[in-house]
């Protein structure tokens, strides 16, 4: 089974998450906004990946040290990512909203987040911390990440985006060539 867990505490806040790649699409999320749970939560059904996260304390650095322990928890599950496809891409439709996802578990880290959102929060959350919790996964997971996304209704643009993002990990984790897709034989 391929899993990772991560803890992480700094600057009165407090992370802790747990991954499994082979997993159904259950999570468990308690991370001091109801928003960012529900976003975990179709993060992993799309992607059929089992999470359990949890993050508090200092909301200035709750939600970039929860991104943290996800990525590193997903770096730990796939180990010398050998045999997988490496690469993944999804396209969420989510009524006026559409999110675009590609990512390469290539071992390098790179955020590009293309759109914007109307408000300044969804719900509880703040709509800047969207981009903490993927600079996160894209730092400690080690991936480059690319995110397109549009539309009316900040709700649907940031659920589609995590879908997306659900869908594209998964996309990437499948079993594919042997050994590590890469020129250099090494990621």
């Amino acid at each position: 089974m391929r899993t990772g867990r991560s803890e992480l505490r700094e600057m009165g806040a407090f992370a802790t998450a747990e991954v499994n790649l082979d997993g159904s699409g259950a999570a468990t999320a308690s991370t001091g906004s109801g928003f960012m749970d529900h976003m975990l939560n179709s993060m992993a059904k799309l992607g059929s990946i089992d999470i359990r996260a949890s993050a508090g304390g200092n909301s200035l650095y709750r939600y970039s040290l929860l991104g943290s322990v996800i990525g590193a928890s997903l770096d730990q599950a796939l180990g010398e990512r050998s045999g997988i496809r490496r690469y993944g891409f999804a396209a969420i439709p989510m009524d006026d909203a559409l999110a675009e996802v590609a990512l390469d578990l290539g071992g390098r880290a790179y955020l590009v987040m293309r759109g914007s959102f109307h408000g300044e929060r969804i719900g509880d959350l703040n709509t800047f911390e969207i981009k903490s919790v993927l600079k996160g996964i894209t730092d400690r997971g080690r991936l480059t990440l690319h995110v397109r996304f549009e539309g009316e209704n900040d709700h649907h643009i940031a659920e589609s985006m995590f879908k997306a993002l659900g869908l594209a990990i998964r996309n990437a984790v499948e079993p594919g060539s042997p050994g590590v897709l890469s020129t250099k034989g090494v990621i």
